[in-house]
């Protein structure tokens, strides 16, 4: 119909006034015409001033406030009010890049078969004067299940960082309730058994690490940790049962390499929640070494091997305090990918998930 805009920018948000203005404003500042693109704000109950903030734009954005229900409601209820052919997603502490939406839609309309659109982001500590590129994302294409080098290099994508064709969403929603964080993987997981992937190996957002992330913290915090790990598991039941649903039972190889790849994820939160014992974790580092063997040469599976021993012998906490080490150590590693290259193409992200945490990858 006239007027119809040809992107929708859906932000879900929950008591983040104090961002949630610079997100908006991040998107009318996009050097893509005003007149093809609305912006859809889904308040999920928020006790603070965010209603205020964002009615202030005036016709400029479209309002929902619905109770506090998590994020896959919130998501369920913006894709319902999306009048767009593509859906672009932002998480109101985030922003977008000014040239997002048009790299976005020029994307899509180079790879007419694409279902989503998927993109690094650059990650900016609060107090930071500026952001630093994420140099792990491995650029994928096609249909992933064809290909399963591909499906287990895709990166862990963010919300902000997600688009999705209309009509595949519409395939996919409403995600289950219970999906209260993570629900931006369960429809990438989706997602790509039914359509295409197109990438962009460019940052176009700013993920802000602040403190109040609902996914991304580093130190030690029960309550979020346990809420992590239980919306997790609820996205890969959401994911397992759209896939069985849709045809692709567990004995479809695709499927059970996604499922598994989510599962190493789900047991890497669940540590952060309860310690494993040596022998739990030296059979989680075993079960992602299986998983992720076929991506890398010959010495860098005996180095991995090495780990996974190293892991037996030190236990969780102390091979995490290495393994942080290790990687703060440049000359190690440069010496390292000098004796045990990973691959030609190695992909350092090994989640569908939300918010990056450093906490998520094993490897």
């Amino acid at each position: 119909m006239p007027g119809t805009p040809y992107l929708s920018a859906l932000i879900n948000t929950y008591n983040h006034e104090r961002f949630i203005g610079e997100a908006i404003e991040s998107i009318l500042a996009q050097d893509f015409p005003a007149s093809e693109m609305e912006i859809v704000v889904v308040d999920d109950g928020s006790t603070d001033g965010t209603r205020e903030q964002v009615l202030r734009f005036g016709d400029r954005v479209r309002y929902i406030r619905k109770e506090n229900g998590g994020q896959a409601s919130a998501l369920n209820a913006g894709f319902a009010e999306a009048r767009g052919e593509i859906v672009a997603m932002l998480d109101s502490d985030d922003l977008w890049l000014p040239q997002k939406a048009r790299r976005v839609v020029e994307t899509f309309a180079a790879n007419p078969q694409a279902g989503l659109v998927l993109h690094p982001c650059a990650t900016q500590v609060q107090g930071a004067s500026s952001g630093s590129d994420d140099k792990s994302f491995v650029p994928v294409k096609g249909y992933l299940p064809a290909d399963p080098a591909s499906l287990l290099r895709l990166g862990g994508a963010t919300t902000s960082a997600t688009a999705i064709r209309r009509e595949i969403a519409e395939q996919i929603l409403p995600a289950p309730n219970d999906v209260v964080l993570f629900a931006d993987s369960y429809l990438i997981a989706a997602g790509i058994f039914i359509a295409p992937v197109a990438t962009i190996a460019e940052c176009l957002t700013l993920y802000r690490v602040h403190g109040g992330n609902l996914t991304a913290f580093t130190g030690p915090d029960p309550v979020r940790a346990k809420r992590r790990y239980t919306a997790f598991v609820a996205a890969i039941e959401a994911t397992r049962d759209f896939l069985e649903r849709s045809g692709f039972s567990t004995c479809h190889p695709p499927a059970s390499l996604m499922l598994e790849r989510m599962k190493v994820v789900a047991e890497n939160l669940e540590f952060t929640v309860e310690a494993p014992d040596r022998a739990r974790y030296f059979a989680h580092l075993r079960r992602y070494h299986r998983l992720y063997r076929p991506l890398w040469q010959g010495r860098y599976r005996a180095f991995h091997s090495l780990l996974c021993v190293a892991g037996l012998v030190l236990g969780y906490a102390p091979f995490l305090k290495a393994q942080e080490f290790y990687r703060s150590a440049r000359p190690l590693v440069r010496a390292r990918e000098r004796l045990a290259p990973a691959s030609q193409r190695q992909a350092h992200a090994t989640a569908l998930h939300t918010e990056k945490s450093p906490r998520v990858s094993a490897g």
